[in-house]
């Protein structure tokens, strides 16, 4: 498949994923987000993490709110994504219940730029949003690479919080895309084949 073939067919998916959405309320997003929240927390990966990187949620995505409180109620490091300025790139910045967030570039709500940056590799895990997913791995984002290029900085587990109506059976995928080792949905995890539920890779 050709660069431009790739990026119409990714084209194709989120089309069709912003059909789906369609669907979502307000509410429907929060039962998302609760849904995934207590299908992480009881798991072995989620218990060995110290530092997580999570992202504020906007509709329809699933509601991170309950979430990024629930991660900092546990005493991990919480850390939000800011971008920096450069094309494609952000950093993990620490925040806590008393960070204010601000509105950035796209309306997303992400730490202020005297917030303390935490390095790349002292992340654990990375709970990534998305436009669809698929059991295999693959993470459709919104086509901006910011995700992409700090996966490839850090050895953090890598999840993605999917609602199971952007689960699709197969997504597009190139050869920049690093593939998930979690997928969180509102009903279970899964698991891809190279990946064990231990948190071992195969």
């Amino acid at each position: 498949m050709t660069d431009l073939q790739l990026a119409e067919a990714k084209h194709k998916a989120r089309a069709q994923a912003r059909r789906k959405a369609e669907a979502a309320t307000p509410q429907l997003c929060r039962e998302w987000g609760l849904g995934m929240m207590r299908a992480a927390a009881s798991q072995p990966f989620w218990q060995s993490a110290r530092t997580v990187l999570c992202f504020s949620s906007f509709f329809p995505e699933p509601d991170t709110s309950l979430l990024l409180a629930y991660i900092l109620k546990e005493g991990k490091t919480l850390c939000l994504p800011r971008m920096t300025g450069k094309p494609g790139e952000m950093e993990a910045h620490k925040v806590t219940s008393e960070t204010r967030l601000l509105a950035g570039r796209f309306g997303i709500l992400e730490p202020p730029k005297e917030s303390p940056v935490v390095p790349a590799e002292e992340i654990d895990l990375i709970l990534a949003p998305c436009v669809a997913a698929s059991p295999d791995g693959v993470r459709l984002g919104h086509g901006g690479g910011f995700y992409d290029r700090y996966f490839a900085r850090t050895d953090a587990l890598r999840a993605v919080l999917c609602p199971s109506l952007f689960l699709f059976e197969a997504l597009p995928c190139g050869p920049l895309d690093l593939p998930m080792q979690l997928i969180i949905t509102e009903e279970k995890i899964l698991y891809p084949e190279s990946f064990h539920p231990t948190g071992h890779l195969l």
